[in-house]
């Protein structure tokens, strides 16, 4: 501390809430601060990690996240977690087509389309999964579903994304299963910022 200062004006110089300096330095008085004081300020968060490379060569691809953020947002799903996901199904391709019939970036199957179309969104006619707006709609959609299904674990609504609820109550999380968890998770801060 030097004369003149207050932790009004080093929470604003330093980004820093007075009730953090506060709570971070165990001051009993916030007004009663000591010339010659040394502060302890939080560790700055680290800066976001650039966008997956392969992302960064497809500007067709990199034109979605302006939808992922909007659904996101009005669904209440961390828009990191539901674009780290889609990266992990689809590498954001919206003409991909799994073997098991999963649709589009978000890699949806046929049956939860049906299902957060008619149930979630009460429509009589499913939303098109080839329409990229679209399947990233359902997919942010069912995203939140999980989220609240499994308490905001973003690990257990991630697994129930990929091998399905009533299969991991039935015989509990498959190898695969985990790892998918697991490279999703690391994914996230990618799409962080």
């Amino acid at each position: 501390m030097r004369t003149g200062e207050n932790l009004t004006r080093i929470a604003a110089a330093t980004g820093v809430s007075v009730g953090d300096l506060v709570r971070l330095n165990h001051l009993r008085d916030q007004n009663r601060i000591v010339i010659g004081q040394r502060l302890v300020l939080p560790a700055p968060d680290p800066p976001p990690k650039p966008l997956p490379a392969r992302l960064l060569r497809h500007p067709e691809r990199l034109a979605f996240r302006p939808s992922f953020r909007h659904w996101a947002r009005a669904y209440g799903t961390p828009p990191d977690l539901l674009q780290a996901l889609a990266w992990v199904e689809s590498g954001w391709q919206v003409h991909v087509v799994s073997r098991t019939g999963a649709v589009g970036i978000g890699q949806l199957q046929p049956a939860t389309v049906a299902f957060v179309s008619q149930v979630l969104f009460h429509l009589r006619r499913p939303l098109d999964p080839h329409d990229p707006d679209a399947n990233i709609r359902m997919s942010a959609r069912f995203l939140r579903l999980l989220l609240d299904t499994h308490a905001g674990h973003a690990d257990q609504a991630v697994a129930a994304y990929y091998q399905g609820s009533a299969s991991i109550s039935r015989i509990g999380l498959l190898t695969e299963t985990r790892q998918y968890v697991a490279t999703v998770l690391a994914y996230r801060p990618f799409f962080a910022g």
